[in-house]
This record gives C-alpha cells, structure tokens and sequence, in this order.
C-alpha cells in the first residue's frame, strides 16, 4: 500500500512538476530531483536534505514570480531569499481572494525548514514536503498566470548582482535611417542591461 500510495504522489508531482517547468525550468528540474533522490534515500541526513531542497526551490520560485511592485506603499526591501514575504505579496496582487493559497504556501516552506532540521526525519515527511510544495507551487502558477500576473521575461533577477530590480524601459537605437524604438531590461541596481530585439546584446552601463 505504501508503494501504491508512493507511486501516485510522485505521478501527481511530475505532472505538476511539467507544469512548472512552463515558467520557470530550474525549479522543476529541483522538484524532480527532490523526488528523485527521495526515493533512492534510506537515512535521516538524506531525508533532511529534501527539506534543504525544495526550501531552495520556494527561493528561487518566488523569485520568478515576484515584482518590486507588487510591495504596498511603504513596505521595505524584501530579502532575496524571503520567499514567504514574495509570495504573500505576490498573491496579494492577484484576482480573488487568495489568503488561502498564501497561508498553504507558507506552511509548506515552513515543513521544509522543519524538514531539514529535523533529527527524526522520515521519508513520509520528505515526501509530504515535495508534494505540498508542489501542488502549492503549481496552484499559485495558475492563480498569476489567469490574475496575467505571470508575464515570460528573459531574466527574473540581474545576472550580474542579483537584484531583482529589473525595469523595462525604451531605448532608441540609432541606425542608417536615425533611430528605432526597443525594449532594453535594465537593473536598477548595478546599471547591467539586456536587449532581446538586438540578438540578446547585454551589457554593464557605467
């Protein structure tokens, strides 16, 4: 029974992990490696690094999600691996109610912190960690992308300093016949840059 129960939670995570993977490919690829090595584990220290895993994971998901944005009026910074606070306020800025969602989410990145320091961790812990993150990871993906909250960019966060400040802006290229109009992806932070229309050029303004 417990293999069947096994099996079907690990389908369930690879449909939703395919899903993900629509938005953000390194989180998938984390999520299938949880579960993957989940199955291979047999010790408490293997069972703790799922946790240490998938909390990596809710990171670097919240991230591709959030926008500096979506921060109400007055709210400091957000720590680049605040992944509760990204979350709630990205979840805040879609349609309906969806208090719900955030609370589910945050209680299954805290199971991951718990997860990863538990010292009688079993493998039915781990596996409810990557599941409910998961299926929590795929509901808020369905929430952003019919709130059209959930837009495909080229970068989610500066390659080169780490800022998730990263600002559209128009920027005119001069050519033969005086200029022409793209959209140049420019972090506030360092000056770093990146145009797509012109062969994905990139650079470090001074």
């Amino acid at each position: 029974m417990k293999t069947e129960l096994t099996d079907l939670w690990k389908g369930i995570v690879d449909l939703l992990t395919q899903y993900i993977n629509e938005h953000n490919a390194t989180v998938a690829r984390q999520l299938a490696t949880a579960m993957d090595q989940l199955l291979k584990s047999s010790s408490v220290e293997e069972f703790k690094q799922t946790g240490v895993t998938i909390r990596d994971a809710w990171i670097e998901y919240s991230q591709s999600i959030f926008s500096c944005e979506f921060r109400a009026s007055g709210v400091s910074e957000i720590s680049l691996s605040d992944a509760k606070k990204m979350i709630k306020y990205s979840l805040e800025n879609a349609k309906g109610n969806t208090e719900d969602l955030i609370k589910m989410s945050h209680a299954a990145y805290d199971l991951c912190n718990k997860l990863q320091h538990d010292m009688n961790a079993t493998f039915d812990m781990a596996l409810q960690c990557i599941s409910s993150s998961a299926l929590c990871m795929g509901l808020i993906h369905l929430t952003m992308l019919h709130s059209e909250l959930l837009v495909q960019r080229p970068y989610y966060k500066c390659p080169n300093c780490g800022s998730l400040k990263l600002e559209t802006r128009e920027h005119w290229e001069p050519d033969v016949d005086g200029a022409f109009k793209v959209n140049k992806l420019t972090c506030a932070e360092c000056g770093w840059f990146y145009i797509e229309e012109m062969g994905g050029m990139s650079g470090v303004e001074g």
